[in-house]
């Protein structure tokens, strides 16, 4: 009811009315002004209800002093009672936050007088969503993390592994319950509200009938995904043209967690656009996998540059599979057969071409150049292919043309062992070029003499490597394992673990 021109009394007759017609009231609401009350009833009492105030403010109604009386139905009241509410910091904030953060409408709300106690009126669809929320928000339960996988291949293949592994530990010991409810690949999509079973989960999408490219959309699970508590759409591919959908993710308040490059190597403009939006709809978009598999890089550069460091150089190993290839080259190994050795052990992109032409590379040097704030675009970067990849119609057709590449990469490898250096392909990013001229960001093969970082690089290791104003004389080193699909997977796994520790810790 609105228009109240003597609230007080009209909102002592609306109770006494009610109390004599034996309607239990269990909540009202009237906001600051005395310009509207609600009241909750049983839904038995309801049509009752509405019949007694509609007699007892009849002058009220007719003369349009009070507006048409509203019924709303089926609703739910959701009560929080905490012994020291009437203490605790933001107790209402988390409350209401909790559930606007999944799209939950509160309808009305109220507090006791005895502060020990908080109560918001839901509708009744809502009522699952906003139990488990509020349960989660206040640590009363096992936090549920809700997990839209995009791609089952090398990595989101070994994703799906090690939260088979990993979900009991999880749940007993850090109270964090992952539960996947929806997978996807390019054609196919399985989606599952209260989770899906991780038994036999990509043959189950296997089953699925394939979707056209052109009538195929994402969204409407996304708007399912919403709903849940701690959405996050996790990006195991590599295809391009994802960062619509990220947005539509964004803009419902869902995290995504990427391993994917390609969104963050888009124009300038674009890329902090797409950022914006995860900043302003206040959800977190973590992409630590982008360039160096699990190997913390881009939060440990994030650190330096908010602590007031100042990066004065960036010289990097950013592919393992490369490193990989160049380990096995200087072993003897020809390149054809080093390059299919890194593609069968998952070092690689799904096609190769993509890391011996150095964009794989590239992307990732883009990436951390832009951490630095610097507007730099992949034309920017000067870049010196590994291998120069002819065009070719196939993977396999460009494997015939690689081994005819065996002889001089084999002589190159004789060339670097004479002079004492190893080969190696390196990114440099040097941000005191910028505006200069010549390139912030190079990247190509060099020879290595011993003693710098990258000369005893194994297996498939990478490295990154800051110098900055505190740390000029020692640079800081970051180094491990570089490539490789369950690494990678555990890089996206410890991103959504940071998602839901933070939010516990709000």
């Amino acid at each position: 009811m609105r228009k109240l021109s003597d609230q007080f009394q009209l909102g002592e007759r609306v109770l006494a009315a009610l109390r004599e017609a034996r309607v239990t009231v269990w909540m009202t609401a009237q906001s600051a002004n005395g310009q509207s009350l609600a009241v909750v009833v049983p839904r038995p009492d309801a049509e009752r209800a509405r019949s007694v105030l509609a007699s007892e403010l009849a002058q009220e109604l007719s003369r349009h002093e009070v507006e048409p009386l509203e019924v709303r139905q089926p609703v739910t009241l959701l009560t929080l009672v905490a012994e020291a509410m009437g203490h605790g910091v933001n107790v209402a904030g988390r409350f209401f936050s909790a559930l606007g953060a999944v799209g939950v409408n509160v309808r009305a709300s109220a507090q006791g007088a005895s502060s020990r106690s908080l109560s918001c009126v839901v509708d009744a669809a809502d009522t699952a969503i906003a139990a488990r929320t509020t349960h989660a928000a206040f640590n009363l339960a096992h936090q549920q993390v809700s997990l839209f996988v995009l791609g089952r291949g090398t990595v989101g293949g070994q994703l799906l592994a090690q939260l088979r592994a990993q979900q009991a530990l999880l749940k007993d010991r850090h109270g964090i319950a992952l539960r996947v409810v929806g997978l996807a690949d390019s054609r196919r999509a399985l989606f599952d509200a209260s989770g899906l079973s991780l038994d036999g989960l990509e043959a189950r999408l296997e089953g699925v009938a394939p979707e056209p490219p052109e009538t195929r959309t994402l969204v409407p699970l996304l708007d399912a995904l919403r709903r849940l508590p701690v959405p996050i759409l996790v990006d195991c591919t590599a295809a391009g043209g994802l960062e619509t959908l990220y947005t539509e993710a964004f803009t419902r308040g869902i995290h995504v967690v990427a391993a994917n490059k390609k969104p963050l190597a888009l124009p300038w403009e674009a890329r902090e656009a797409l950022v914006d939006t995860a900043r302003r709809n206040h959800v977190a978009y973590h992409y630590e996998t982008t360039v160096a598999a699990s190997l913390p890089v881009i939060d440990t550069l994030a650190s330096l540059v908010r602590t007031g460091d100042s990066v004065r150089l960036i010289t990097a190993s950013l592919s393992g599979s490369l490193g990989f290839i160049c380990n096995e080259l200087t072993a003897g190994v020809p390149l054809s057969r080093a390059v299919r050795a890194a593609r069968e052990r998952g070092y690689t992109e799904p096609d190769p071409r993509e890391d011996l032409s150095g964009t794989d590379v590239a992307r990732k040097a883009l990436i951390l150049a832009r951490e630095l704030g610097l507007p730099l675009s992949l034309s920017d970067v000067a870049l010196e292919p590994f291998v120069t990849t002819d065009a070719c119609a196939s993977v396999d057709s460009f494997f015939q043309v690689l081994a005819t590449k065996d002889a001089a990469y084999a002589e190159r490898v004789a060339r670097c062992r004479q002079s004492g250096t190893v080969l190696r392909y390196l990114a440099r990013i040097d941000p005191s070029k910028a505006g200069t001229g010549t390139p912030v960001i190079r990247v190509g093969t060099v020879g290595v003499e011993a003693g710098h970082p990258a000369a005893d690089l194994r297996g498939s290791e990478s490295f990154v490597s800051f110098t900055t104003t505190r740390h000029s004389d020692f640079p800081l080193t970051v180094r491990g394992a570089g490539a490789g699909g369950a690494v990678t997977a555990s890089g996206v796994l410890a991103d959504i673990l940071k998602i839901s520790q933070t939010l516990r810790g709000r």
